[in-house]
């Protein structure tokens, strides 16, 4: 990333995420947010997800209850520059009702506007959140981003919860100051409620990943595998990955080997279960973020095995750019929002047409392919997409009167 910033381009960030801090897979919230500090910027990372009662019965059970009691009642350093703090969701089914989501937009923006003067000015509510609407402008912050990362009324499945969260979002979005949009689909959904959206496409973790194209780090567990080796990381949600379409992979081609890493739901599990039982299937199960490239560096080619819905057509994979950071090609179906990329992203539709593109790519193994992956995946770094919706953000303060 650039240099830091002086002290009159620093702001501070007050961040809504439903998503914790501390999570297996880090996505744009902790990313983003853990630059940000890097480039000087102070920033409070506040967690809107679940209800109070919630937290308390973890505090007698939880693994986590020293951490956990800190986030509720002070804050809690997540990471050098990046303080955590809990949301005061007093009333149960915020994200059902109305009502309760106003008491506690409202107990949580008068939190949060005794922590942001303690805060240097200005301070900026950068939301990721859109449940948390009502807080725009609710505590003397200068400015508001929403940042949209996920089609989050498609992730929904109740009919109920779902309308609920289409208002929430465009009463976010009309009120921004600027909004983000990782893909084209949310951008053109987003940008005829507020002429401030950017189209600003997910990043990878370059340094992190850049390491998988060395396969002397090979975990062990999985250096003796048969080649070539067909893997995937990520979670395994219903929603996302096509399991019909993995199991058909397997059983065309028993010669190959595919590797699976990542964490299951109830709903999954009992699908991986059956197909890791297949002899070429190895299902490993979910592996710390830190001993991921280990993993990755086993792979020939990098899957991103999606069916096709409401939820995928908005997706921009963050697995990508960390595939192509190693070096590996990388077949995809179910996201068209990686149309386009060929050579080294080949998006097909079908079993058949599946296996025919990862026989293509893995042919493509030369030293020039490598180098072309991984230039490609360090321009799309989170430093690069960090730095650039900072500088949107800096730029639109200094537009406005003192």
């Amino acid at each position: 990333m650039g240099s830091q910033r002086t002290d009159n381009e620093r702001f501070s960030i007050v961040c809504l995420s439903s998503q914790d801090w501390r999570t297996p897979l880090p996505t744009n919230r902790q990313q983003v947010m853990l630059r940000a500090a890097r480039s000087g910027h102070s920033v409070l990372f506040v967690e809107t997800g679940h209800f109070l009662g919630k937290h308390l019965a973890s505090l007698v059970r939880g693994p986590h209850r020293a951490s956990l009691a800190e986030r509720l009642f002070a804050t809690e350093e997540g990471a050098s520059g990046v303080r955590l703090r809990k949301a005061v969701n007093l009333v149960p089914w915020g994200s059902r009702f109305r009502a309760a989501n106003a008491v506690n937009a409202a107990l949580t923006a008068r939190l949060l506007r005794r922590l942001a003067t303690r805060m240097p000015g200005p301070v900026v509510l950068w939301i990721y959140d859109p449940g948390a609407a009502r807080m725009a402008g609710s505590f003397g912050e200068a400015f508001v981003v929403y940042d949209c990362v996920d089609d989050y009324p498609a992730q929904t499945t109740s009919a109920n919860r779902r309308d609920q969260i289409e208002v929430y979002e465009r009463m976010l979005t009309r009120s921004a100051n600027l909004v983000f949009a990782t893909s084209r689909t949310m951008f053109e959904r987003l940008r005829p409620l507020n002429a401030g959206t950017h189209l600003v496409s997910n990043a990878g973790d370059y340094d992190h990943f850049a390491r998988a194209v060395d396969r002397s780090i090979t975990a062990p567990a999985v250096e003796g595998l048969t080649r070539p080796v067909i893997g995937f990381t990520g979670n395994f949600l219903s929603a996302k990955v096509d399991f019909a379409l993995l199991e058909a992979i397997a059983r065309e081609r028993a010669h190959w080997t595919l590797l699976l890493i990542g964490p299951a739901t109830v709903q999954t599990r009992p699908v991986l279960d059956r197909l890791g039982r297949l002899p070429n299937v190895h299902w490993l199960g979910p592996r710390p973020y830190a001993d991921l490239p280990r993993y990755v560096a086993a792979f020939d080619v990098g899957l991103i095995p999606y069916v096709s819905n409401a939820y995928t057509r908005s997706c921009f994979p963050l697995k990508l750019y960390e595939y192509l950071a190693a070096g590996k090609p990388v077949v995809a179906s179910g996201v068209p929002e990686l149309a386009g990329m060929e050579p080294d992203v080949a998006l097909v539709e079908g079993t058949t047409a599946f296996v025919e593109a990862v026989e293509e790519v893995l042919v493509q193994d030369a030293e020039a392919d490598r180098i072309r992956r991984r230039t490609l995946a360090a321009h799309n770094s989170w430093e690069a997409k960090t730095e650039r919706l900072l500088e949107l953000v800096h730029r639109e303060l200094h537009k406005r009167p003192a």
